[in-house]
């Protein structure tokens, strides 16, 4: 993490200590979406953007490269081949499995790389830079929005490049 500078007796943070120095909007405004909960995500959005970028820069070498090998083998080889040839769609296909009317499974992510994506996903938690949670309010272990079109979304680059 970079350091604070001074210059001419004003301390100078770097855009992760600003973000960690965010006092988020209360659990009951994120509830009641409180006009004040939109207009703290707009404000800030561009320090925790730069904020997420620092803090992969920091962490380079040390965290997980998300890529297609957290996907499962058989899903990741079944929609590298209907790219490549549409006709092999129906490969992707046979892997869903219709589990009550209108809802499928499927294994998304390979098992033994699971280890992987939670410890990077401890790491964002970690980081101490302020994540909307789903739907306003902490419905679930450490929820964040992941989708770049949210406010308050999981904004480290790498994460977004695997997202999309």
């Amino acid at each position: 993490m970079k350091e604070a500078v001074s210059v001419q007796g004003h301390t100078i943070l770097s855009p992760l200590q600003k973000a960690r120095a965010l006092n988020l909007p209360s659990r009951e405004e994120m509830l009641y979406r409180s006009p004040s909960v939109h207009q703290f995500w707009n404000q800030n959005k561009s320090i925790l953007s730069d904020a997420w970028v620092e803090w992969e820069e920091d962490h380079k070498g040390s965290l997980f490269t998300l890529d297609d090998s957290l996907l499962d083998a058989k899903l990741r080889n079944a929609v590298t081949q209907a790219w490549s040839n549409p006709e092999e769609e129906l490969a992707v296909q046979d892997l869903w499995e219709e589990v009550s009317p209108g809802v499928f499974q499927c294994q998304f992510f390979d098992p033994e790389r699971l280890a992987d994506l939670r410890e990077y996903l401890e790491g964002v938690a970690n980081a101490g830079i302020p994540l909307r949670p789903p739907y306003g309010i902490a419905l679930n272990r450490l929820g964040a929005m992941l989708d770049h079109r949210s406010e308050g979304f999981l904004g480290a680059p790498n994460f977004q490049t695997f997202y999309r």
